[in-house]
């Protein structure tokens, strides 16, 4: 399965390249980066950093947006620490491509048939919103937007009403979701279920290769903070859908109130025809940790 992964690394999206490099039923044609968990230098940094990590050396990495839509200055967040990796010891990143990563997108999806590359968004929308802006109907290409995003029936964990992501760039994650492409969304209604224990953690270090070990690193303290596996959800689903259950949705996102900024308005529909997102509701948590550590098991 051909697949982009979007992202603004963050251990939680470090974890999902990981699982990504290490799963060769998914062929990673090309990371790009996005502001979020910190400013995009740095995530476009942590990408490479943790592409060559798992040996994923080939695989490019594209900068992009460096700021919402709608507002001058990105909406960052230090819950990955000031580096988004926890500071943990890793070789300096080699450069990335210059090309920005709208045009990487652009690239992919136009050159490739449609319904054969699949998009796995785990940042904010920026990158996706600007390349469906600047090409109305490039979205529709793409086999799927495995998105993580969002809270339907729970509350936020940046607001009452917003999950980080959505909230991050509301506006984005609003033209997204209204492009008509097939929408994967596993937001934190899923992902809240999606949780590591202290001894699966710990088990890591066990593990064979730099990778696990770095994993472990990584996790230590990020996982006593927030210790659920959101940004390898979309990845685990692609390589074995059936540890998660779905229904068809139609949703829109708030982004013109700012009280209720990011929020995910859902609501289940029988009718698939009208429903523009499958979310995501269910995961077997106990599976999802067992495909996670051995897939972390395969890294040098």
């Amino acid at each position: 399965m051909k697949i982009i992964i979007d992202c603004d690394p963050g251990i939680d999206d470090a974890l999902a390249l990981l699982l990504a490099a290490a799963s060769p039923e998914l062929q990673l044609l090309a990371v790009t980066c996005v502001a979020g968990n910190r400013p995009v230098d740095t995530t476009t940094a942590n990408a490479r950093r943790v592409l060559d990590l798992a040996g994923a050396w080939r695989v490019p990495v594209y900068r992009g947006s460096g700021r919402p839509l709608a507002h001058p200055e990105p909406r960052c967040n230090e819950v990955h620490g000031l580096d988004g990796l926890g500071g943990i010891a890793l070789p300096p990143a080699r450069s990335s491509i210059e090309r920005h990563a709208v045009d990487c997108l652009f690239d992919t999806l136009s050159r490739c048939p449609p319904g054969t590359v699949t998009i796995v968004a785990i940042g904010p929308l920026t990158n996706l919103a600007l390349a469906e802006l600047r090409h109305p109907g490039l979205l529709r290409r793409a086999a799927c937007l495995a998105i993580m995003g969002g809270a339907a029936y729970c509350a936020g964990n940046v607001s009452p009403h917003a999950e980080f992501n959505f909230y991050a760039d509301a506006l984005a994650a609003h033209v997204v979701l209204g492009a008509g492409a097939r929408v994967q969304l596993f937001g934190l209604d899923v992902t809240s279920q999606a949780v590591m224990d202290p001894a699966w953690v710990r088990s890591l270090a066990a593990l064979p290769g730099a990778a696990a070990r770095a994993a472990h690193e990584m996790l230590q303290a990020y996982a006593a903070a927030d210790p659920l596996l959101h940004d390898a959800c979309p990845v685990a689903w692609l390589i074995e859908p059936r540890l998660f259950e779905s229904r068809p949705h139609v949703a829109a996102v708030e982004w013109r109130d700012a009280i209720t900024e990011g929020q995910l308005r859902a609501t289940p529909t029988d009718d698939a025809a009208q429903a523009n997102i499958e979310l995501v509701t269910q995961v077997d948590n106990a599976r999802l940790l067992a495909l996670v550590r051995e897939r972390l098991a395969r890294l040098a």
